[in-house]
């Protein structure tokens, strides 16, 4: 699994989340094709940080009461997730750039 950092606009996420907590964190079971993290996170990843916070040993009703009370802001999830990165889509952190072999 690949360590990502995933941020968060304020209000509904759209994420559905798994009753499937261990010491590797809260299972992503479902992505709402709404969502405005639909291409960011995927059903099978594992949120393990919320603003830096570990959550990995929360339970899911623990994890939503602090999503929930963050709604209003902007949050940093950090995700382990088992998407690759391909080469059309930036990985976090790069600004957004994607670079192409013509010249």
């Amino acid at each position: 699994r690949t360590k990502v950092t995933v941020v968060a606009p304020p209000g509904k996420l759209g994420i559905i989340l798994a009753n499937k907590t261990d010491s590797k964190g809260t299972v992503v079971s479902g992505v709402r094709t709404s969502s405005v993290l639909a291409d960011k996170v995927s059903p099978g990843d594992r949120i393990i940080a919320i603003d830096g916070e570990d959550v990995s040993r929360m339970t899911v009703s623990e994890i939503t009461t602090i999503m929930a009370r963050k709604s209003e802001f902007e949050r940093i999830l950090t995700v382990l997730t088992t998407k690759a990165q391909t080469d059309d889509q930036p990985s976090a952190g790069t600004g957004g750039e994607v670079t192409s072999n013509y010249r």
